[in-house]
Protein backbone atom coordinates (compact mmCIF):
# COMPACT_ATOMS: atom_id res chain seq x y z
CA UNK A 1 0.00 0.00 0.00
CA UNK A 2 2.52 2.71 0.74
CA UNK A 3 5.79 0.97 -1.62
CA UNK A 4 5.60 4.16 -3.30
CA UNK A 5 6.29 6.73 -0.45
CA UNK A 6 9.14 7.37 1.40
CA UNK A 7 9.43 6.27 4.98
CA UNK A 8 9.11 9.92 6.64
CA UNK A 9 5.26 10.16 4.99
CA UNK A 10 4.90 6.22 5.67
CA UNK A 11 5.31 7.43 9.33
CA UNK A 12 2.81 10.15 8.81
CA UNK A 13 0.00 8.11 6.99
CA UNK A 14 0.09 5.20 9.16
CA UNK A 15 -0.30 7.74 12.56
CA UNK A 16 -3.32 9.44 10.85
CA UNK A 17 -4.96 6.11 10.01
CA UNK A 18 -4.02 4.63 13.55
CA UNK A 19 -5.63 8.09 15.04
CA UNK A 20 -8.58 8.06 12.16
CA UNK A 21 -9.32 4.57 13.24
CA UNK A 22 -9.31 5.49 16.96
CA UNK A 23 -11.40 7.97 16.69
CA UNK A 24 -14.09 5.99 14.63
CA UNK A 25 -13.80 3.62 17.72
CA UNK A 26 -14.42 6.14 20.66
CA UNK A 27 -17.53 7.40 18.12
CA UNK A 28 -18.90 3.44 17.85
CA UNK A 29 -18.70 2.73 21.49
CA UNK A 30 -20.23 6.20 22.10
CA UNK A 31 -23.24 5.21 19.26
CA UNK A 32 -23.43 1.55 20.63
CA UNK A 33 -26.89 0.73 21.96
CA UNK A 34 -28.19 -2.02 24.29
CA UNK A 35 -31.09 -4.17 22.58
CA UNK A 36 -33.71 -4.98 25.04
CA UNK A 37 -34.80 -8.30 25.30
CA UNK A 38 -37.84 -10.43 27.29
CA UNK A 39 -37.86 -10.05 30.95
CA UNK A 40 -35.06 -7.33 30.91
CA UNK A 41 -34.38 -5.90 34.28
CA UNK A 42 -32.16 -2.85 34.54
CA UNK A 43 -30.75 -1.24 37.34
CA UNK A 44 -28.74 2.35 37.79
CA UNK A 45 -26.08 1.97 40.14
CA UNK A 46 -24.19 5.06 41.63
CA UNK A 47 -24.06 7.69 43.89
CA UNK A 48 -26.91 10.40 45.37
CA UNK A 49 -27.69 11.58 41.77
CA UNK A 50 -29.04 8.13 41.11
CA UNK A 51 -30.55 7.79 44.63
CA UNK A 52 -32.54 11.19 44.05
CA UNK A 53 -33.39 9.71 40.85
CA UNK A 54 -35.39 7.06 42.51
CA UNK A 55 -36.64 8.52 45.27
CA UNK A 56 -37.69 11.51 43.39
CA UNK A 57 -36.24 14.20 46.33
CA UNK A 58 -35.96 16.96 47.29
CA UNK A 59 -39.89 17.74 46.30
CA UNK A 60 -39.35 21.34 45.76
CA UNK A 61 -37.22 20.60 42.45
CA UNK A 62 -38.03 17.27 41.28
CA UNK A 63 -41.32 15.63 40.20
CA UNK A 64 -40.25 13.19 38.00
CA UNK A 65 -36.86 11.32 38.38
CA UNK A 66 -34.67 10.12 35.78
CA UNK A 67 -35.27 6.35 36.88
CA UNK A 68 -39.49 6.67 36.68
CA UNK A 69 -38.95 8.05 33.49
CA UNK A 70 -36.97 5.65 31.68
CA UNK A 71 -39.08 2.82 33.92
CA UNK A 72 -42.07 4.23 32.52
CA UNK A 73 -40.79 5.25 28.76
CA UNK A 74 -39.54 1.58 28.29
CA UNK A 75 -42.52 -0.47 29.49
CA UNK A 76 -44.44 2.27 27.15
CA UNK A 77 -42.15 1.13 24.26
CA UNK A 78 -41.81 -2.37 24.74
CA UNK A 79 -45.61 -3.55 26.35
CA UNK A 80 -44.97 -7.05 25.88
CA UNK A 81 -40.84 -7.71 26.89
CA UNK A 82 -42.01 -7.16 30.88
CA UNK A 83 -39.17 -4.85 31.68
CA UNK A 84 -38.20 -3.77 35.17
CA UNK A 85 -36.19 -0.89 36.08
CA UNK A 86 -34.31 -0.62 39.39
CA UNK A 87 -31.64 1.42 41.30
CA UNK A 88 -29.00 0.82 43.89
CA UNK A 89 -27.48 4.69 44.78
CA UNK A 90 -26.46 5.98 48.42
CA UNK A 91 -25.59 10.12 48.03
CA UNK A 92 -21.60 10.15 48.71
CA UNK A 93 -20.34 7.04 47.27
CA UNK A 94 -17.25 6.47 45.22
CA UNK A 95 -16.35 3.47 43.29
CA UNK A 96 -14.78 1.42 45.95
CA UNK A 97 -17.15 1.72 48.12
CA UNK A 98 -20.07 0.37 44.68
CA UNK A 99 -17.51 -2.37 45.06
CA UNK A 100 -18.29 -3.18 48.53
CA UNK A 101 -21.90 -3.40 48.19
CA UNK A 102 -22.44 -5.06 44.16
CA UNK A 103 -22.76 -8.35 45.33
CA UNK A 104 -24.94 -7.78 48.36
CA UNK A 105 -27.14 -5.02 46.94
CA UNK A 106 -27.09 -5.39 42.83
CA UNK A 107 -26.04 -9.00 42.02
CA UNK A 108 -28.79 -10.17 44.47
CA UNK A 109 -31.63 -8.19 42.46
CA UNK A 110 -30.53 -10.60 39.21
CA UNK A 111 -29.76 -7.74 36.85
CA UNK A 112 -29.08 -8.36 33.22
CA UNK A 113 -28.16 -4.65 32.56
CA UNK A 114 -26.55 -2.25 35.27
CA UNK A 115 -25.95 1.51 34.37
CA UNK A 116 -22.86 2.71 36.32
CA UNK A 117 -23.35 6.37 36.73
CA UNK A 118 -20.56 7.94 39.61
CA UNK A 119 -17.70 9.83 39.57
CA UNK A 120 -18.11 13.22 40.86
CA UNK A 121 -17.59 12.17 44.53
CA UNK A 122 -14.55 9.94 43.05
CA UNK A 123 -12.90 13.00 41.13
CA UNK A 124 -12.78 15.20 44.50
CA UNK A 125 -11.53 12.41 46.85
CA UNK A 126 -9.79 9.74 45.55
CA UNK A 127 -6.40 9.11 42.91
CA UNK A 128 -7.29 8.60 39.83
CA UNK A 129 -5.38 5.40 39.55
CA UNK A 130 -7.72 4.34 42.61
CA UNK A 131 -10.68 5.09 40.28
CA UNK A 132 -9.59 3.29 37.60
CA UNK A 133 -8.61 -0.23 39.07
CA UNK A 134 -11.94 0.02 41.16
CA UNK A 135 -14.43 1.19 37.90
CA UNK A 136 -12.08 -1.54 35.65
CA UNK A 137 -12.74 -4.39 38.93
CA UNK A 138 -16.43 -3.38 38.83
CA UNK A 139 -17.34 -3.53 35.41
CA UNK A 140 -15.47 -6.93 35.34
CA UNK A 141 -17.52 -8.20 38.39
CA UNK A 142 -20.53 -7.40 36.55
CA UNK A 143 -19.67 -8.89 32.53
CA UNK A 144 -18.59 -12.32 34.61
CA UNK A 145 -21.99 -12.15 36.18
CA UNK A 146 -23.35 -12.22 32.30
CA UNK A 147 -24.80 -9.06 33.13
CA UNK A 148 -24.44 -5.89 30.45
CA UNK A 149 -23.02 -2.82 31.20
CA UNK A 150 -23.53 0.18 30.41
CA UNK A 151 -20.94 2.88 31.92
CA UNK A 152 -21.71 6.98 32.18
CA UNK A 153 -19.30 9.81 32.61
CA UNK A 154 -19.27 11.69 35.22
CA UNK A 155 -21.95 15.28 35.22
CA UNK A 156 -21.11 18.34 37.15
CA UNK A 157 -20.05 20.27 40.29
CA UNK A 158 -20.94 23.99 38.96
CA UNK A 159 -22.74 24.49 35.79
CA UNK A 160 -20.43 27.53 34.12
CA UNK A 161 -19.67 26.87 30.63
CA UNK A 162 -16.30 27.68 30.20
CA UNK A 163 -14.20 25.13 31.90
CA UNK A 164 -14.08 27.69 35.07
CA UNK A 165 -16.18 25.59 37.99
CA UNK A 166 -13.25 24.72 40.74
CA UNK A 167 -13.25 21.07 40.10
CA UNK A 168 -13.59 21.50 36.17
CA UNK A 169 -9.86 20.00 35.25
CA UNK A 170 -10.01 17.13 37.88
CA UNK A 171 -14.31 15.85 36.40
CA UNK A 172 -12.57 16.01 32.99
CA UNK A 173 -9.80 14.05 33.89
CA UNK A 174 -11.94 11.40 35.49
CA UNK A 175 -14.39 11.58 32.61
CA UNK A 176 -11.84 10.62 30.39
CA UNK A 177 -10.84 7.96 32.29
CA UNK A 178 -14.17 6.67 32.33
CA UNK A 179 -14.36 7.04 28.23
CA UNK A 180 -11.04 4.77 28.10
CA UNK A 181 -12.20 2.38 30.58
CA UNK A 182 -15.76 1.69 28.63
CA UNK A 183 -13.44 1.39 25.13
CA UNK A 184 -10.84 -1.30 26.71
CA UNK A 185 -13.79 -3.48 28.41
CA UNK A 186 -15.74 -2.85 25.25
CA UNK A 187 -18.84 -1.75 27.11
CA UNK A 188 -21.55 1.13 25.91
CA UNK A 189 -20.43 4.61 26.65
CA UNK A 190 -23.37 7.15 27.96
CA UNK A 191 -20.96 10.20 27.78
CA UNK A 192 -23.21 12.79 30.35
CA UNK A 193 -19.92 14.77 30.71
CA UNK A 194 -19.87 15.51 27.30
CA UNK A 195 -23.57 16.00 26.70
CA UNK A 196 -23.78 18.33 29.84
CA UNK A 197 -21.45 20.74 28.21
CA UNK A 198 -22.34 20.72 25.07
CA UNK A 199 -26.07 21.80 26.90
CA UNK A 200 -24.48 24.43 28.78
CA UNK A 201 -22.79 26.29 25.93
CA UNK A 202 -26.26 26.66 24.21
CA UNK A 203 -28.47 27.07 27.37
CA UNK A 204 -26.67 28.83 29.82
CA UNK A 205 -25.54 32.42 27.92
CA UNK A 206 -25.01 34.38 31.30
CA UNK A 207 -22.33 31.65 32.09
CA UNK A 208 -24.40 31.17 35.58
CA UNK A 209 -22.63 28.18 38.40
CA UNK A 210 -26.08 26.33 38.93
CA UNK A 211 -30.23 26.47 37.87
CA UNK A 212 -29.98 25.01 34.20
CA UNK A 213 -29.96 20.98 35.16
CA UNK A 214 -28.83 21.22 38.21
CA UNK A 215 -30.37 22.96 41.41
CA UNK A 216 -26.91 23.44 43.50
CA UNK A 217 -24.43 22.96 40.49
CA UNK A 218 -24.30 19.16 41.14
CA UNK A 219 -27.83 17.39 41.82
CA UNK A 220 -30.45 17.58 39.06
CA UNK A 221 -33.28 19.60 39.15
CA UNK A 222 -36.25 18.44 36.88
CA UNK A 223 -35.22 19.44 33.94
CA UNK A 224 -31.84 17.92 34.10
CA UNK A 225 -33.89 14.46 35.25
CA UNK A 226 -35.76 15.31 31.75
CA UNK A 227 -31.94 15.42 30.11
CA UNK A 228 -30.61 12.32 31.78
CA UNK A 229 -33.59 10.42 30.81
CA UNK A 230 -33.19 11.67 27.52
CA UNK A 231 -29.53 10.53 27.51
CA UNK A 232 -30.25 7.39 29.03
CA UNK A 233 -33.38 6.19 26.82
CA UNK A 234 -31.08 7.31 23.73
CA UNK A 235 -28.60 3.54 24.80
CA UNK A 236 -31.67 1.40 24.48
CA UNK A 237 -33.32 0.24 21.53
Amino acid sequence: MFANYPSARKISLCLFLFTCVGVAADEDLAEKRVELKKDDRIVFFGDSLTALAGQEAPKEHVTKGYVRIVRETLQKAHPGKNIEVDWVATGGHTVPQLLERVERDVLGKKPTIVVIQIGCNDARRIPKETFQSSLEQLIDQLKAAGIQVVQCTLTSVGEQHDGSNKNDSKLEEFAQAQREIAKAKNVPLNDLRKAFVAHWKQNNPDNKPSGILTYDGNHFNQKGHDFVAEQMLRKFK
